[in-house]
């Protein structure tokens, strides 16, 4: 640098080091401000293993901004000490939400269904309820990670054809082996004119890159019969009737991909749009589960075991977001509803979704009573003519000590709270009446804006539906800061602090929102291997 510069100074650990603190203390205060204008957010946390065989766990908060926008931000990325059980979790967790001042405003908590977490949920409601009362009995309080139960869903059904998957893999591998193989293996590509240039091998842990793989496979069949000829050593070729049913399989999986996909969002509200895409699923597994090929039929049949354990009962959530949703409202209950569940379970369902909708929404109607109940008892100067103190509420008396209301508080005060109630029943009972919105297929809808849009006719309601979309369903937004953390610790550069980690992730976070920019986009698949063909 200096033979390009001479003028240039060499910046010493320790400034660099200075400057991190400096900017992570001022990106700390603007969080924080932020955090104190909001009354109700939403965490995501996970767990992640560095290659320093520390443990580390991220919190990430979600909430809806006073101008209807949906804010992700990292508040913690810090280490975990043993033993790495529920409690321990638990303590280090809540230590986390204390130091943002925020304990008392967490209404939800999304996480996977690792056991612990169980545990980690359990102890943080029992404390938020002791402190502050959650919504609805805490009834919305703990997420399970939709995105992970879709895995665990497909990985059941992928059991069934596991020997195919077994065989397609190897032979994934036996390309890949070699820059021979891959240079026969390419130049009979182009003798087909093979658009793709490239197959995928899998991370068997995920079932949408076991799906990326078999796709990716299918389009070079005919380049693996070729290859089989040619290459004496490889013994995994798929028969036919395999390839049939890798065909049937990946058509049938398109459907779970594709809502993997629109779940797995962090930037946009996903609450709402998962119940469509459930119900879709629902009937695709039925009708497989009657179709006469004998893998399809097993591989279907164990699909729905799974789905009728988690999604057996109401999932409150997602039926409520829905229902938030302007193009769904009760429609979307009412036609999905009957696919789920059979008919009487589903009138049932449907009865406590409303009934909980309703209660949830006498809550947000007590609460909006409240500041207009203290606005209503402010204290005027008293100056200028009686007839003229809009501001006059209640006055001392001397020889009492109490604050007596006058007449015109009482009635302000009165009407406040009869006025607030009123509207509050007209709102839910206006907007569930209203027809739904229709939009052209294609566009993009903006749920959020929408809601900014009409703050006025719902002035309860749209509060609340900022609250429940903000809720994320998936733990997406806590996994995609381990793909940072392993750029921060790599095997080549691990011997930064736990302290220094937190805030290099934090930092980098919070200073690439509030300057609006954009992670690079990644490949569709992230876990998976490309093998490039020559």
């Amino acid at each position: 640098m200096k033979e390009a510069n001479p003028a240039f100074n060499k910046i010493s650990r320790a400034s660099a080091r200075q400057d991190c603190i400096s900017s992570y203390d001022i990106g700390r205060k603007r969080i924080q401000k932020l955090l104190n204008t909001v009354s109700r957010v939403s965490i995501t946390t996970d767990m992640w293993t560095s290659v320093q065989n520390i443990h580390y766990m991220v919190v990430t908060c979600h909430f809806v901004d006073s101008d209807f926008q949906l804010r992700k931000c990292i508040l913690n990325f810090v280490d975990i000490s043993p033993p790495y059980t529920g409690l321990g979790i638990y303590d280090c967790l809540f230590k986390c939400l204390k130091e943002w001042k925020i304990e008392k405003k967490v209404a939800t908590l999304t996480v996977d269904n690792a056991k612990t977490n169980d545990v980690v949920a359990k102890k943080l409601m029992e404390n938020l309820n002791l402190q502050s009362k959650l919504g609805i009995d805490g009834k919305l309080f703990h997420v399970r990670c939709c995105a992970r139960i879709l895995n665990l869903l497909v990985q059941d059904g992928l059991i069934e054809i596991k020997d195919i998957i077994h065989n397609v893999r190897e032979s994934v591998k036996h390309v890949s082996a070699s820059p021979g193989r891959l240079h026969i293996f390419g130049e009979l590509s182009k003798q087909q004119q093979m658009p793709n240039r490239h197959l995928i091998l899998d991370v068997s842990t995920r079932w949408n890159a076991t799906y990326a793989m078999l796709s990716s496979a299918l389009e070079f069949k005919d380049v693996f019969e070729n290859y089989a000829d040619r290459e004496s050593s490889y013994k995994t070729l798929p028969s036919d009737e395999d390839w049939k049913k890798v065909e049937d399989v990946c058509s049938f999986l398109a459907l779970f991909n594709e809502a993997t996909k629109i779940i797995s969002g962090s930037e946009y509200p996903t609450s709402n749009l998962f119940l469509v895409e459930l119900y879709g699923i629902k009937e695709a597994l039925d009708k497989v589960a009657l179709d006469e090929n004998d893998c399809m039929r097993g591989m279907a049949s164990e699909m729905k075991k799974k789905f009728d354990k988690y999604w057996g009962s109401t999932n409150l959530l997602i039926s409520a977001a829905a229902i938030l949703d302007p193009r769904y409202k009760m429609e979307l209950i009412n036609l999905s509803f009957k696919s789920i569940y059979l008919e009487d379970e589903a009138e049932q369902e449907k009865q406590s979704v409303k009934y909980y909708l309703q209660e949830l929404f006498k809550e947000y109607v007590e609460a909006s009573k409240e500041p207009n109940v203290g606005s209503s008892t402010s204290v005027n100067d008293g100056s200028g003519p009686s007839g003229s103190r809009n501001g006059s509420s209640s006055f001392t008396s001397s020889r009492f000590g109490k604050s007596i209301k006058s007449g015109s508080a009482k009635y302000n005060q009165h009407i406040r709270s009869v006025d607030c109630v009123e509207s509050a029943k007209s709102e839910l009972t206006t907007y569930l009446e209203e027809g739904v919105c229709i939009t052209e297929p294609g566009v993009h809808f903006d749920a959020l804006q929408w809601w900014k849009d009409n703050k006025l006719k719902y002035k309860i309601l749209s509060k609340m539906a900022a609250d429940i979309l903000a809720i994320p369903i998936t733990t997406v937004a806590s996994e995609s800061a381990f793909s940072a953390g392993g750029r921060v610790i790599d095997p080549h550069r691990s011997a930064l602090g736990t302290k220094m980690v937190d805030m290099l992730i934090c930092g980098a976070d919070w200073y690439r929102h509030y300057y609006g920019l954009q992670k690079k986009k990644k490949k569709e698949y992230e876990d998976v291997v490309y093998v490039e063909l020559p």
